[in-house]
């Protein structure tokens, strides 16, 4: 109960309440730039919330990451770019929507879906992380070792259509988690004398420099492109009676799948909006709607990937095993509090959970009220050319990298990360994978290297403990599952060309 009131307490601080309007301020812009999102907005923040307590600190980036959700949808609606990838299915719809003159009405189906589904979401996180957290206290080194690789087999999702690149990223992820003092003999390893090392490659620095800075790059490579044009003006974002009755429907089943989909690891917005719009379609009365303006194609997909945010954060906290790239970057955020993700945060900082489990609730509800107050303006940023986006961009990820230790060093480390992920993203490799190995991988190694030491080398531990077992299990399937699926789609496009 003390951890429950200390939450509230900071959560309703003034203090508390400023970081969750700025945060939902800054969401808002970051989703509606086409390009950006979530994952960019928090690596350019984490270095200015150091100075911040841990419930402060996770009270703004949850906000962020919440209002970048409900971002992305404003630029697929008024210039049918999504400025996120899970904003993708609400483009069609939306955009269609805006070119019969109704671009208000769509952005406040929007607006309303993704509040609704972030409020859900957030209920469910606050149903399920205890007790899964109370189950996951059970588990030993064996068991943790084979969560981590539960975790880190959602690389097959998030390999972008190709697994071995993935994979190759993931394998890159766990040689830099190898960097800096061994966790089991206490010895520094491959720091090269750099003392800059000794705590390993800087997550900050290749977080920013793999996510903003090669952005910005190649932001800046199409900086000529023309200034995005918008046909009409946003004024208010309020829904009719009307679209309330014609919607809800929509908005409720598009946030059960956007939970259920956003806790198993690997899955979120990118895949649950289009499972949320697949469904809608199917039960809507009028199917031959949707591709031509139909609400609830911007209700359903709006509504699942606001979900995935309460779902996305339940493994992070009863594991300790981020689902996404987005959730990665927030548990990086946590251990550079000098606090550790998983069950065991639940005793070590009860006022720090509350503040998470409320956090997404009340920052869902702060975001409707910035939607609705700020919209018309926020909507002009749409407007800004690339240029001016990637100075921007650059500008904060140089100064937020230097505020992580004052090094210069972590400077050029970051413009290094910038220039490696720019090389990834020209030869499509995904960088997700990277970031989400060198969060896991420590958690992989220590736990590994434990369980053998306690077995005294005997490798049938893995096997015998029923914890690591089930989770070995889940591995497997989550990596043959994406394989079968694509040796599938491979034979029935073998079978069309001949």
């Amino acid at each position: 109960m003390d951890g429950i009131l200390q939450s509230l307490g900071v959560i309703f601080s003034l203090s508390g309440v400023a970081v969750l309007l700025i945060g939902a301020l800054l969401g808002i812009i970051i989703g509606a730039l086409p390009g950006l999102g979530p994952s960019i907005g928090l690596s350019l923040l984490i270095p200015f919330t150091y100075s911040m307590s841990p419930e402060l600190s996770m009270l703004l980036m949850i906000s962020l990451y919440t209002s970048a959700e409900y971002g992305g949808s404003i630029s697929a609606i008024l210039l049918s770019t999504p400025g996120t990838a899970a904003a993708a299915a609400t483009a069609i719809d939306g955009y269609a929507m805006a070119q019969k003159g109704r671009a208000n009405e769509a952005i406040s189906i929007s607006l309303t879906a993704s509040t609704i589904g972030g409020v859900l979401g957030g209920l469910a996180l606050l149903l399920l992380a205890m007790p899964l957290a109370k189950l996951a206290l059970q588990f030993g080194p064996a068991g943790y070792f084979a969560v981590g690789l539960f975790g880190l087999s959602s690389v097959a999702a998030l390999s972008g259509g190709s697994l071995v690149k993935g994979l190759l990223g993931a394998a890159l992820g766990l040689a830099l988690a190898t960097v800096g003092i061994d966790p089991i003999a206490g010895t520094p390893r491959f720091t090269f004398g750099q003392f800059e090392l000794y705590e390993g490659v800087p997550f900050l620095a290749a977080l920013i420099g793999l996510f903003a800075v090669s952005e910005a790059m190649a932001l800046a490579e199409k900086h000529a492109r023309a200034v995005p044009q918008v046909k009409e003006r946003v004024g208010h974002v309020f829904m009719s009676l009307a679209l309330w009755r014609r919607t809800w429907r929509a908005m409720i089943s598009g946030s059960v799948i956007g939970t259920l989909l956003g806790i198993l690891p690997g899955l979120g917005g990118n895949i649950a909006c289009w499972v949320a719009r697949d469904y809608a379609r199917a039960r809507d009365p009028e199917p031959q709607e949707y591709g031509h303006g139909a609400p609830n194609g911007i209700a359903a997909p709006e509504a699942s990937n606001n979900a995935t945010v309460g779902g996305a954060l339940v493994p992070l906290l009863a594991l300790g095993v981020p689902g996404s790239p987005t959730t990665a970057i927030m548990m990086g955020a946590l251990i550079m509090h000098g606090l550790h993700p998983g069950p065991q945060l639940f005793t070590e900082a009860p006022s720090l959970v509350y503040a998470i489990l409320f956090g997404v609730i009340i920052a869902s509800l702060v975001q409707y009220l910035v939607g609705s107050l700020f919209l018309p303006v926020l909507a002009r940023t749409v407007r800004l050319p690339d240029g001016v986006i990637a100075a921007g961009i650059m500008a904060f990820a140089i100064l937020g990298a230097f505020a992580i230790r004052n090094l210069m060093f972590d400077v050029w480390m970051t413009l290094g990360f910038g220039l490696l992920g720019y090389a990834m993203k020209k030869l499509d490799f995904p960088v997700a994978p990277v970031i989400l190995a060198m969060v896991l991988g420590y958690l992989i190694e220590s736990n590994y290297r434990t369980a053998l030491v306690a077995s005294q080398g005997d490798y049938s531990v893995f096997v015998t403990d029923p914890i690591s077992l089930l989770f070995l299990i889940l591995s497997l399937i989550s990596v043959l599952v994406p394989v079968r699926r694509a040796w599938r789609a491979r034979r029935a496009r073998a079978v069309v060309t001949e």
